[in-house]
C-alpha cells in the first residue's frame, strides 16, 4: 500500500535533510518566515514536533477512532507543545532514534487493522467527519508539510546566512 510505503519512508527522508543542516543551526530561525509551507519551527523544532504529533496526536486520533463511535478529535497546538517539552534542548540523536521508533510501532499498529477498521469513522476539526484511512492520509500530508518546510528553512539558511549548503 503506498501510504505506508510513504509513512515508512519519512524517518530516512527527513533524516536526509536534517543532516544538511550545520549542527550550530539546528535551532536557528529566520526574522522572516514569509512562504513557510509548514509550521514556523528550526530543524530541531520540526524534529521534534513530528515526535510528538506522532504520538500524542496521530496514534491517539487512531485509536479512538477504532474504539469510539464517531469520536470528536482534538487538534494538538503544536507551538505549545514546543515550549512544554523544550525542542531548543532536546538531544537531535535521541528524538531522531524516538521518531523512527514511534513511526515504525504506528506502521505496526495499522498494518495490524482488519480491512473493516479503514472505514471507522470521526470528526475532526475543520476536516469534519472522515475515516481511519483519511486519518492515516492527512499523516501523510502532514509529513509531507515537514519536509517541504525543511527544504524552504535549508533555503532560507543558504539565503540568510550565506552558507552555501550543497544540494544534496
Amino acid at each position: 500500500m503506498h501510504l505506508f510505503t510513504s509513512l515508512q519512508a519519512m524517518p530516512d527522508q527527513f533524516e536526509q535533510l536534517l543532516a544538511q543542516v550545520p549542527t550550530e543551526y539546528l535551532n536557528w530561525e529566520p526574522a522572516n518566515w514569509d512562504g513557510i509551507p509548514s509550521e514556523r519551527f528550526s530543524a530541531q523544532g520540526h524534529l521534534c514536533h513530528l515526535v510528538d504529533i506522532e504520538v500524542l496526536g496521530y496514534r491517539v486520533r487512531f485509536q479512538r477512532t477504532l474504539e469510539e463511535d464517531l469520536p470528536e478529535l482534538a487538534s494538538l497546538d503544536g507551538y505549545q507543545l514546543a515550549l512544554d517539552n523544550d525542542y531548543r534542548r532536546q538531544d537531535p540523536a535521541t528524538q531522531l532514534a524516538r521518531f523512527r521508533a514511534a513511526r515504525a510501532e504506528t506502521l505496526a499498529w495499522l498494518k495490524a487493522q482488519p480491512p473493516s477498521a479503514w472505514g471507522r469513522r470521526a470528526r475532526y476539526g475543520n476536516y469534519g467527519e472522515l475515516t481511519l484511512d483519511g486519518l492515516v492520509r492527512l499523516l501523510v500530508s502532514h509529513d509531507h508539510q515537514h519536509l517541504a518546510g525543511m527544504q524552504w528553512l535549508l533555503m532560507r539558511l543558504n539565503a540568510d546566512l550565506r552558507l552555501a549548503l550543497p544540494l544534496a
